[in-house]
């Protein structure tokens, strides 16, 4: 995407500011490549999923598309990744497996099948690739929510031909945070916005930060321009992402019917169910309509009411000191 702002340096930041350590040593940016890493093998999750036509949404009701607040930074935020190089585990048999504590790199399974696709799409998604293969490379975040619902029943059989694992493993919260202070000061920056010309202004510039650390995990599949090489991360959060959203909409398929998925984060629902899950004592989702709050759902392109500021240049002179900072290396 092309906007009038340079692209974050996130990738940058990752490398020489913040950098998936353990315990102070670096990881190796350019482990050997797994074959599951390769291009066209592993089956990352999605879908454009719809269980019925907006025309038939009940009389009286309506339906309500939310999507998940920085969802993509908040699967960065929350998965961990392999430390060091990956190898092959064999076959692995899942009932042996917590999946609380399953080792990061790839999973060799058996289409699982899936046996509420009126309900909700698979968690593997709707690919074509799931109609003609019996068996896919997945992600260590998509088995973990696989193994979830093998757990609860929910899928009766699950097979893992084979592994390719690390046991070691880092996480990307030091740079999560980083970008998390730049995204706050951003959000300030549009809440601080008192004409159109500074909402375009953060406009670009929020698109020009999450093209930013966007193109970060898309440049790790290739190694090229960078100092990483490490297709198993950029897997990795793709994968955490849709298991995340897939999550969602499963929890509020309990309260009511979940219409469609799309865009991995899209959920669409009938707006009483999402108020009766928003509001419950234990809600299966949490609702955050300012888009601050990561990981919480809010209606799609609904734009936040701007908040009362008097310091609207000082907040958009934060917001700039995060773009102008070579993160202290020679261009």
């Amino acid at each position: 995407m092309t906007t009038s702002q340079p692209m974050f340096r996130a990738l940058r930041l990752l490398e020489h500011v913040a950098p998936p350590s353990l315990y102070g040593r670096p990881p190796y940016w350019r482990a050997p490549v797994a074959p599951p890493s390769k291009p066209g093998v592993v089956l990352v999750p999605s879908w454009n999923w719809k269980r019925f036509e907006p025309a038939e949404v009940p009389e009286g009701e309506r339906a309500i598309t939310c999507d998940i607040n920085g969802a993509f930074l908040a699967a960065s935020g929350s998965v961990e990744v392999a430390y060091s190089q990956l190898h092959n585990a064999g076959r692995l048999n899942p009932v042996d497996m917590d999946p609380r504590h399953v080792w990061p790199g790839y999973y060799k399974v058996t289409v699982p099948y899936w046996p509420f696709d009126a309900t909700l799409v698979s968690p593997l998604g709707d690919s074509p690739r799931l109609a003609v293969e019996k068996h896919v490379w997945v992600a260590h975040p998509t088995l973990v929510l696989l193994l979830e619902l093998f757990q609860e029943g929910s899928v009766g059989d699950l097979e893992i031909h084979e592994g390719w694992v690390a046991e070691k493993r880092c996480n990307f919260r030091a740079w999560n945070a980083k970008l998390k202070e730049v995204r706050n000061a951003l959000l300030d920056e549009r809440d601080a916005a008192t004409t159109d010309e500074q909402r375009e202004h953060f406009k670009a510039r929020y698109e020009a930060f999450k093209e930013g650390y966007g193109a970060a995990f898309s440049m790790m599949l290739t190694g090229n321009g960078c100092k990483a090489h490490r297709p198993d991360w950029s897997h990795a959060v793709y994968a955490q992402h849709a298991a995340t959203a897939w999550r969602k909409a499963w929890r509020l398929s309990a309260i009511g019917p979940v219409l469609s998925m799309g865009d991995t984060d899209e959920i669409t629902v009938l707006h009483s169910d999402l108020q009766r899950a928003i509001t419950a004592p234990k809600p299966p989702v949490k609702w955050d309509d300012s888009g601050r709050l990561l990981g919480h759902l809010k209606e799609k392109k609904k734009e936040p009411a701007p908040a009362e500021q008097e310091y609207a240049d000082a907040a958009t002179g934060r917001a700039a000191d995060f773009f102008n900072q070579d993160f202290g290396v020679d261009e």
